[in-house]
């Protein structure tokens, strides 16, 4: 059995070739690298070609500048082999991962193999400071078989709550994947890839034994999607939100078996969407973002998952907590129409509140520009 493995690289000369050693080092050696070159300026380029002329299972393509998912999509349509895996370039394979994976396909030959990622916290070095962050590894302890369309439809749901359909970090029939592409507009195109993959998948298998070395860099820029602003990052939330709503519809599949953790992860992805605002690169002012805080994020999508999961109060206590964050990095003018946020975070912080304290809190609750009504659930248990 042949796996092509798919490595996207872009000025990457200090981690790919750790990425690629990992690889190489691999008890199990049918398999490809197809290296996608996109367009680097450092010595990448000069290294991956050096690798490939001394081993003949390294492939080496260089191409213009297209962002990372323009290279998966390159290097799937090259890809030879029965099954496919992509390793992003500064991450690493453990040890013994390709043995397992092709065994556990030669004995269920499944669709897909859905993976476990470890995420460490580490230095520019790669020296880990905080090994298995998270420990996300915990939410899947045994292997399970899907072995029909069917159980595919009906084991979604786990999949979604273990996050093992989050990354593209799985090993994927090459007859599959070639049918699809990443889309190149979006960082989150690998959760929208799974769900676009979600109809041809017949079989699948979970494994238990964690096969992904993910290494999230401590120093500011260093991971290629980690801790920055997007402007559109609010509606691709509500994009796979609506997508797995209507996935899970089409499959005929109980409200009440998804409904909860596709409301949880949706009013989760609201802390994400606060905190990208204090990203070095975002270019709101003080004022734009607390205007995009309170009358962008809680909008009808957000508002009904709220309603739905019964997480009104926590969807309310994320926005609350990421606006004190943000007022304490940055301040608000007095003039300015969105200060009722800083007045409404004052008085409900207050220990001792007086009657010009429960004005603000009501003036605040019914400004024109907080449409939610952010910090009514909290009034009303003040009240």
């Amino acid at each position: 059995m042949l796996i092509s493995i798919v490595m996207a690289v872009y000025n990457n000369e200090m981690y790919f070739p750790l990425a690629v050693k990992s690889i190489i080092e691999q008890d199990y050696d049918q398999w490809e690298l197809i290296i996608i070159d996109d367009g680097s300026t450092d010595q990448t380029p000069i290294i991956a070609d050096r690798m490939a002329e001394s081993d003949s299972r390294i492939t080496v393509v260089h191409q213009k500048n297209q962002w990372i998912y323009a290279s998966f999509n390159k290097g799937i349509e090259l890809a030879k082999g029965d099954y496919i895996y992509i390793l992003n370039s500064d991450d690493k394979l453990r040890q013994g991962s390709l043995g397992l994976m092709a065994k556990k396909a030669s004995a269920y030959n499944p669709d897909v193999i859905w993976t476990k990622v470890l995420v460490h916290e580490c230095d520019e070095n790669q020296n880990i400071l905080n090994y298995n962050v998270g420990q996300l590894d915990e939410l899947v302890k045994e292997e399970i078989f899907f072995s029909d369309e069917k159980k595919v439809h009906e084991g979604w749901p786990l999949l979604l709550s273990t996050m093992l359909v989050q990354n593209q970090a799985n090993l994927y029939r090459a007859e599959i994947m070639k049918r699809h592409k990443f889309r190149t507009d979006i960082y989150g195109a690998d959760t929208l890839f799974n769900i676009s993959i979600a109809i041809d998948i017949k079989s699948a298998f979970i494994m238990k034994e964690p096969v992904y070395d993910f290494f999230k860099y401590k120093q500011d820029g260093m991971n290629a999607s980690v801790g920055k602003y997007y402007p559109y990052e609010h509606e691709m939330f509500n994009e796979i939100y609506h997508g797995y709503k209507k996935l899970f519809s089409e499959w005929g599949l109980p409200v009440e078996t998804y409904i909860n953790e596709l409301t949880r992860a949706r009013i989760k992805q609201v802390t994400l969407e606060v905190n990208s605002l204090l990203s070095r690169n975002c270019p709101l002012s003080t004022e734009e973002k607390l205007e995009h805080i309170f009358c962008d994020i809680p909008d009808k999508v957000v508002l009904e998952c709220a309603r739905a999961g019964n997480r009104k109060e926590e969807l309310e206590s994320r926005i609350l907590s990421g606006i004190r964050v943000l007022l304490t990095r940055e301040q608000v003018e007095r003039v300015s129409r969105m200060y009722f946020a800083y007045e409404l975070l004052e008085a409900l912080l207050c220990y001792e509140k007086n009657e010009e304290d429960y004005r603000k809190i009501e003036y605040a609750i019914s400004n024109p520009n907080n449409p939610a009504h952010i910090g009514q659930i909290f009034y009303n248990k003040l009240k």
